[in-house]
């Protein structure tokens, strides 16, 4: 079995921030992909997330793949863990060039090109990092289009990227 995780994070009803940790696990057993912890609208994640890995060169595995986002029991907005999604699947591979993930929150979408488009102005990336900031965190890729919103919080690097390209070794 392979591993890997990342984080990512949402926001409550309420609009509060909160970590997400992303898990994917690479297993034995027929081609599949399951995503566990996100709404069934929100669904359309595993193939915009394959098809946007694929583009990019890495190839799917031809086993059993399964994303877990947690906590599960809070909502999760696509067009916040999706880039984190991609990164993790990806990072069980080897092919994010990326140290210590651990560390680093990934924020933002993934088109099925590979681009990654900018966060929506609803979201306040400013509370984001600093909730980040709090938690420990001392790295954020996001999209390079919201780089300006995200200005230069004391203590945590910003790093903005345009493709799933940005992130490869």
């Amino acid at each position: 079995m392979k591993h890997s995780t990342t984080l990512s994070m949402g926001t409550t009803v309420a609009g509060n921030p909160y970590l997400i940790q992303a898990a994917e696990y690479i297993t034995p057993g027929l081609p599949y992909f399951a995503a566990i912890g996100i709404d069934d609208e929100d669904r359309h994640i595993r193939e915009r997330v394959q098809t946007a890995c694929e583009t990019v060169g890495y190839a799917w595995p031809e086993c059993r793949t399964t994303l877990l986002l947690l906590p599960t029991n809070q909502p999760k907005r696509p067009g916040l863990c999706a880039l984190a999604t991609a990164v993790c699947i990806m990072a069980t591979a080897g092919t994010i060039g990326i140290p210590d993930l651990e560390n680093t929150v990934i924020l933002g979408d993934v088109e099925a090109d590979g681009t990654i488009p900018p966060i929506g102005e609803d979201v306040d990336l400013t509370a984001l990092i600093e909730h980040a900031r709090e938690q420990g965190i001392q790295r954020v890729i996001l999209p390079a289009a919201d780089l300006a919103q995200a200005g230069r919080p004391d203590g945590v690097e910003i790093i903005g990227v345009e493709n799933l390209n940005d992130l490869k070794r």
